[in-house]
């Protein structure tokens, strides 16, 4: 489970900030789009806002075989909610729905290079995941009382072909949360406060199947948690329009495998977040923060045999000026973050991978944004990044990250002439990247840097707009992530073009 540093309020609550409610009456929409490689995307969406009952409902399906022959990828969703409105309160309830299928040939090197490509078996990932949730708020004077209920459930199936064999995993999990809040607005001096207190209850359980040649697990987990949440922010009022905002959370956690030799881990931990900002001059606001968040294993899926991880550790800091208006604009934003056991999914191990705990490692870098009018009909942005990545306190202490890159270069050019067309235009430049197993800095080659340009042409006609996209426009052959020295590397995506139809109505 990742646990936010922040106190965020519930869905119960996100209603009640100072947003002015839309406009009464119903709208919808249908979108279709095509493309290479098979790519296919339907969308339907349906709203009606009010002020007593407002509902919207969104269907989609997406298909794609991608670059690679034989291929194929699917998905399908649904999201929907309804929510009863009044001068007291409010309530109601949501859903999301969603379905994926994966499947693409085996790998080539485990069979003849003579045998067709439809005989080969297929690997395959199917994917569910389904959650709903039901809330009521209620107004008493200057107090917000709410109450979320949630639950949540994934199921996945995997089959594939390796070296021996027919390998297959299935899992099924599934998490209740109840989450209480209680939210005051008020004043102190000249600053309004706005102060929240809440708990959040939490049940997780999973089962998990795996067979191999020779093998078979079944494994059940559960995992607990109870946390109590306190947010406090200040707004004052004056030239320089300070803001203060302070958010602790203290959550204590167990995890439980319920197979006897695994036995328990019990883990107590405190985040918290401070964020300042304040106007020195019209147009020029200086901001600050400092964090600290955890992550405690929820998946367990390593080479110990699903035991649970160390939890893992984040403390953030920054700092950031930013000048400008509609017209034109300026931020900078000096940032540092450490790391501790961090947790990832290392595909370098074993054939197929485990989750693992990355030694302590520390990220410091500055981000450079700005964007600016040009002419009437024109807008060009960008954004400029540089990180420096280490390990700390490790064997290896000095050398880069792998497979995090130095610098990151964008910028975009928009034309929004008056009438019915419009177009934007984007490059992305990536420096060079160390491969992903070369923690000792040994291997002599890295990942070459490479450039992509992206855009889009649309043209509107009353409720229609035509509208067609591509990325990677020159087709460059180039990739980002490679898990070992000069080896397993996955390839980004070649020149994709797409054109789609949107309806509004």
């Amino acid at each position: 489970m990742l646990v936010a540093c922040l106190a965020v309020p519930a869905v119960a609550q996100q209603a009640s900030d100072a947003v002015p409610a839309p406009a009464a009456g119903g709208e919808g929409e249908l979108y279709l789009e095509g493309g290479q490689y098979g790519q296919r995307n339907t969308r339907a969406s349906v709203a009606q806002k009010g002020s007593g009952l407002s509902f919207d409902a969104a269907l989609e399906g997406e298909r794609s075989s991608n670059y690679r022959d034989g291929s194929d990828f699917s998905q399908r969703n649904f999201t929907g909610g309804v929510e009863w409105k009044q001068r007291q309160g409010r309530v109601g309830m949501s859903a999301d729905i969603a379905q994926q299928d994966t499947s693409y040939p085996a790998p080539q090197g485990l069979f003849s290079a003579f045998m067709p490509l439809q005989q080969r078996p297929e690997d395959s990932f199917v994917y569910h995941a389904r959650r709903v949730s039901a809330f009521a708020q209620r107004y008493i004077g200057n107090l917000d009382l709410g109450l979320e209920v949630q639950q949540r459930e994934k199921n996945a199936t995997a089959t594939y072909v390796g070296d021996s064999g027919n390998y297959a995993s299935s899992y099924r999990s599934a998490q209740t949360q109840l989450a209480p809040r209680l939210r005051h607005y008020g004043k102190l001096g000249g600053a309004t406060t706005d102060t929240e207190v809440g708990i959040d209850f939490t049940q997780w359980r999973r089962r998990t199947v795996s067979q191999a040649p020779g093998a078979f697990s079944h494994i059940a987990r559960r995992q607990d948690a109870t946390a109590l949440l306190l947010r406090e922010e200040l707004a004052f009022t004056g030239p320089h329009a300070a803001r203060l905002l302070f958010g602790l959370r203290h959550e204590r956690v167990r995890l439980d495998p319920l197979d006897a030799l695994a036995g328990g881990d019990w883990a107590r931990q405190n985040s918290w977040d401070m964020q300042a900002s304040y106007l020195l001059a019209p147009q020029l606001t200086v901001h600050a923060k400092a964090a600290r968040s955890y992550r405690i294993d929820d998946d367990g899926y390593t080479s110990a045999g699903y035991r649970p991880l160390a939890g893992q550790l984040k403390r953030e800091r920054e700092v950031g000026l930013s000048w400008g208006d509609s017209a034109r604009s300026v931020s900078a934003r000096l940032f540092g973050e450490r790391l501790s056991n961090q947790i990832v999914f290392d595909r370098s191990l074993n054939q197929q991978g485990y989750m693992g705990n990355l030694d302590p490692g520390r990220r410091t870098g500055l981000v450079l944004d700005a964007s600016m009018n040009l002419g009437r009909d024109w807008r060009l942005s960008g954004q400029l990044q540089q990180v420096s990545a280490h390990f700390d306190d490790y064997p290896y202490d000095g050398p880069d990250i792998a497979l995090v890159a130095r610098t990151l270069a964008t910028t975009r050019l928009y034309w929004s002439p008056p009438g019915a067309s419009s177009a934007d235009l984007g490059v992305q430049w990536l420096r060079a990247l160390r491969y992903g197993n070369d923690f000792d800095n040994s291997c002599l080659a890295q990942v070459p840097r490479f450039a992509m340009l992206d855009g889009r042409y649309g043209y509107k006609h009353g409720a229609w707009e035509l509208s067609l996209s591509g990325s990677n426009l020159t087709n460059r052959r180039h990739y980002g992530d490679a898990p070992a020295c000069r080896s397993s590397i996955y390839q980004n995506d070649a020149r994709q073009l797409r054109l789609s139809l949107r309806y509004r109505f």
